[in-house]
């Protein structure tokens, strides 16, 4: 017997479904990371676009940086790149949660982010990384 015919759906909250997509589409009707947000507001679209980017962009900078000398003892320098390696794990998954809104612009404003900072690490913009 199949036990999904007596499912109650009545209880769903169909107004957030509505955003919940399993494919790529456009637009700004999303949720990203939190519910609700950003919803049908276009500056809550622009400002999730903005996190995204940032999160993307300091994940890939801290890819790339080397804050921690030669100077460092052993031990200081272990711990520093354990927090290190633990921040750039929890950025990968933000990123990754938000990749799963399935946005399009939530794609490439993450690939953006990524492309501006490695880009500035192979030309050599700063000299911290």
């Amino acid at each position: 017997m199949d036990h999904m015919d007596h499912m109650d759906h009545g209880s769903m909250d169909h107004s957030m479904m509505s955003f919940a997509h399993m494919t790529l589409y456009w637009g700004k009707d999303s949720i990203v990371l939190f519910n609700n947000f950003p919803g049908s507001n276009t500056g809550h679209y622009i400002l999730a676009l903005i996190i995204v980017f940032m999160l993307a962009s300091g994940l890939e900078f801290l890819s790339h940086c080397c804050l921690i000398g030669h100077r460092w003892q052993r031990t200081a320098a272990e711990l520093a790149r354990t927090a290190m390696h633990t921040v750039r794990m929890g950025l990968y998954y933000l990123v990754m949660l938000a990749l799963m809104s399935f946005n399009v612009g939530v794609l490439l404003v993450s690939i953006l982010g990524h492309a501006v900072v490695f880009l500035g690490h192979t030309a050599g913009w700063t000299s911290t990384f």
